[in-house]
């Protein structure tokens, strides 16, 4: 097994990692000494990053605490990095080889562990996949906050009966209807939840420009 020394991982239990350039002071950086390296096809990697996985024994036994730390803020008993030759993604297992965090490193350090997978053997992986990850997963964390923050004010202007300002925002995503205010206030929610898309992004700086204004 190869192993990788000195990298930066910053392990987060969404399941989607965190990419390095949204990283920020408030994360809990792991400096790792060493980790185990993999080399997979792409669909195994794809497979780990798009749904809940299991791992088999098997592979839990051959990287049993392998992973050291520089300084202790976790136990990392399970974990370590797959490559396709295209990215890096560093995984997190518990005793039950369920994933349960990921993370992404650094654009150098990920460039320098793909020039070192070059030279090492794919290796075919025991899983199973358990369910496919929510859309909702795979959102940057910027897309996050402003999904969120859209949900509390559209919350906010429901609750406290701006249906004028309601009903504004609602036609800025869709055409006038004959839905009442309760309907369209379902609506804008169940399709912020369901899918982030450029419209939402926009109404989003809408709503920020209308309070920077003021």
């Amino acid at each position: 097994m190869t192993y990788i020394y000195d990298v930066l991982l910053n392990f987060t239990e969404q399941n989607n990692p965190i990419e390095f350039f949204e990283w920020n002071k408030d994360d809990t950086l792991e400096h790792i000494k060493r980790i185990p390296l993999i080399k997979v096809s792409s669909k195994t990697l794809n497979d780990f990053t798009k749904y809940n996985i299991q791992v088999d024994k098997s592979l839990l036994d051959r990287i049993k605490e392998i992973t050291i730390m520089y300084r202790k803020t976790k136990d990392l008993d399970y974990a370590l990095l797959l490559s396709d030759t295209n990215r890096v993604v560093a995984f997190e297992f518990n005793k039950k080889g369920e994933i349960i965090s990921r993370s992404s490193l650094l654009l150098d350090e990920e460039e320098e562990i793909i020039e070192e997978s070059y030279d090492e053997k794919e290796e075919q992986l025991l899983y199973k996949k358990i369910n496919k990850l929510s859309q909702e997963n795979f959102l940057t964390r910027t897309e996050k906050n402003h999904q969120n923050y859209l949900l509390k004010e559209i919350d906010f202007l429901y609750k406290e009966k701006y249906k004028e300002k309601l009903q504004y925002l609602y036609e800025e995503i869709y055409s006038k209807d004959n839905l009442t205010i309760e309907e369209k206030y379902l609506k804008l929610k169940q399709d912020l939840l369901q899918k982030y898309t450029n419209k939402f992004e926009q109404l989003y700086k809408i709503v920020r420009l209308t309070y920077i204004k003021k």
